[in-house]
């Protein structure tokens, strides 16, 4: 029986070892995305355009606390009616539910992509302002919509969550409440 229990300490404590790797070393992957284009030159424009495909390879690793904000507000949007799964029409409604739910999963991915990239700072004179680009969200977003196969994107989705370190981050928050010496629900009141 000891000999049991250590071979699942020492299992428990190689997935733990792979998970803290995966985060501090982040996740690769990579994307075939197909264009057209035409040989350059004047005569280019004459002749036939040839189909062009390239490896475009993306990572994402740890992110920021502000990235994780704008992960965890798309994964709370994420939702699945069982009881429209459950009417007579359930596939049109299973179709609905794919449609919406692989965008914003794709959302998802395109925003760990982008990290602290999703905001560029403009100096304006003294002081730093940032802006969102929207924009390059969007275009993440429809090219891993379109190039991402559906089992591709959940597989993602999942390394995202293990590389955000959720876990570590609920612990510790979990450890400092309970360090704390006084509850804040019950106010002081004064003596007479």
């Amino acid at each position: 029986m000891a000999e049991n229990d250590n071979s699942k300490l020492e299992a428990l404590e190689l997935e733990q070892n792979e998970l803290r790797l995966m985060i501090q070393n982040g996740v690769t992957f990579d994307v075939d995305v197909t264009h057209y284009r035409r040989k350059p030159g004047f005569w280019g424009y004459f002749r036939k355009r040839e189909k062009v495909t390239e490896k475009r390879v993306f990572k994402i690793e740890e992110p920021t606390l502000n990235t994780l904000d704008r992960l965890s507000a798309l994964w709370l949007q994420m939702e699945i009616d069982e009881t429209r799964l459950q009417e007579a029409d359930n596939l049109n409604a299973a179709k609905k539910m794919a449609n919406k739910e692989a965008k914003r999963l794709a959302e998802v991915v395109a925003t760990a992509v982008l990290g602290e990239d999703y905001y560029t700072a403009i100096d304006k004179g003294g002081y730093f302002k940032r802006t969102e680009n929207k924009q390059e969200l969007k275009r993440l977003t429809s090219l891993f919509l379109h190039t991402i196969k559906p089992s591709e994107l959940i597989t993602l989705a999942v390394l995202i969550t293990n590389v955000s370190n959720l876990g570590d981050f609920i612990n510790s928050i979990r450890l400092m409440s309970v360090t704390r010496t006084s509850d804040p629900t019950h106010l002081i009141e004064p003596q007479d």
